[in-house]
């Protein structure tokens, strides 16, 4: 008999529902797994055994029906918890306590989720990475900043945890950890309780197991009535391949992946063609970081003029002095570089349902110093539009490689149906 660790989220609200499994089954063999494996892979910053057992049994002596019932699910360190420390992966906040719960965290202990604790963010999920390493060979980085729930989920922990993107922490690390990853369309799911890194660009979303599960939890999280996704045939889409400009930072193997993939959408009926992003392209790299390093600057005041000496030097003497040295004006022109940017490429894809695209460079990179490049995620967090990195075979080390997929802004429930049924194409080959 399979594990209930082994689940999706989907899975175990069915199993629940039906009488299958108790809660308390579930998060017994979750915890079982933490425990195996959390020495070698430090994925979590705060995780009580005994008040999970102990949440469960509550829950399954309530009954209580919910959407995510019964469900396993983590939480980046950034986010408040009333009940668990909050630190943002610095020892300034190690015994910081919020008063209330985020949102987000409120909306699925709502709807039934029970969660087992704070999943290791980078230094205020910025450039300094945490201790946690990937789950399919830990001396490799599980990326980040959001590394603590990538490596959860990819080592059957949680089937889901919350992660925040910046610019690429949450689609990089859960390619680097074999898991789905979901970046919502920019101001999509509510930021309150979240620590601000960059709040014109900062979007809180998901890692999990399934793009169904992705579904689940944004309902919950949005506080809307569940809809199942669309059924969506392959031979109905448009799908753009879209090298970017940066097409020479792609592994070999990467590349070559990009292609196979789109030869099998365009084997099973897709319309597949090269999408070349509009113009202005090659100025987002330098307006995103001086957005992002302006306001991360200021957003770090407190700490910077109070604790300077418990801040990381990569992140004192790199992005905060960068971000202070940013001029307003720059900073202005920068937001105007990316305001102008969003309405070209919201023309361009007028004829495209969904873009191909690397979630990485390739393969997890050896080490934990460093969680990867994220220029095949900058483009789609400056353009505010959603984006699903998939499970899409190894590469040559035997590590995970995933696949992006991007759609149109503020239609995430039309994108994640056709994600997927790419997501079933893809089961194909792996």
């Amino acid at each position: 008999m399979i594990s209930p660790s082994e689940l999706t989220a989907t899975e175990i609200v069915a199993a629940v529902d039906a009488g299958d499994l108790t809660r308390e089954a579930v998060a017994a063999a979750c915890i079982e797994r933490i425990e195996a494996q959390e020495k070698t892979l430090e994925a979590w910053a705060y995780f009580d055994r005994d008040a999970v057992l102990a949440a469960a049994q509550a829950a399954d002596r309530a009954s209580t029906k919910g959407l995510l019932q019964g469900v396993p699910f983590g939480a980046k360190d950034i986010i408040d918890t009333a009940d668990m420390p909050t630190a943002h992966g610095s020892p300034i906040y190690r015994d910081n306590r919020p008063r209330w719960n985020a949102p987000c965290i409120a909306a699925c202990r709502n709807a039934g989720a029970i969660l087992f604790g704070k999943t290791v963010t980078a230094e205020f999920a910025h450039v300094q990475p945490g201790p946690t390493r990937n789950p399919f060979d830990p001396g490799h980085t599980p990326g980040g900043s959001s590394s603590g729930s990538a490596a959860a989920v990819g080592a059957r922990m949680v089937p889901a945890a919350f992660g925040t993107q910046t610019t690429g922490s949450i689609i990089r690390p859960a390619a680097f950890c074999g898991t789905v990853g979901y970046k919502p369309s920019y101001g999509e799911f509510n930021l309150t309780g979240v620590r601000d890194n960059s709040p014109s660009l900062d979007t809180l979303g998901l890692i999990a197991r399934s793009v169904a599960d992705l579904a689940l939890f944004r309902a919950a999280v949005m506080v809307q009535p569940f809809e199942s996704l669309n059924s969506v045939a392959l031979d109905t889409l448009r799908v753009g391949i879209c090298r970017t400009p940066w097409w020479d930072q792609a592994e070999p193997y990467t590349q070559a992946l990009i292609g196979d993939v789109a030869d099998r959408l365009s084997r099973a009926g897709a319309a597949v063609e090269d999408f070349v992003m509009p113009e202005g392209a090659d100025g987002l790299v330098g307006a995103m970081r001086a957005v992002s390093g302006y306001e991360f600057a200021r957003v770090m005041l407190h700490e910077r003029m109070h604790h300077a000496d418990q801040l990381s030097e990569k992140l004192l003497k790199g992005r905060v002095n960068d971000g202070i040295a940013c001029s307003y004006d720059d900073y202005r022109s920068a937001l105007l570089v990316l305001e102008t940017y969003r309405s070209r490429f919201a023309s361009a894809m007028e004829n495209y349902d969904l873009l191909l695209t690397p979630s990485a460079s390739g393969e997890a990179p050896e080490g934990i110093d460093s969680t990867g490049n994220p220029i095949f995620n900058l483009p789609w967090t400056a353009t505010y539009v959603p984006a699903v990195t998939l499970p899409a075979g190894s590469g040559p080390k035997g590590l995970p490689l995933g696949v992006q997929l991007t759609g149109h802004r503020n239609q995430d429930h039309r994108f994640l149906s056709a994600a997927q049924a790419v997501e079933r194409l893809l089961g194909e080959m792996n």
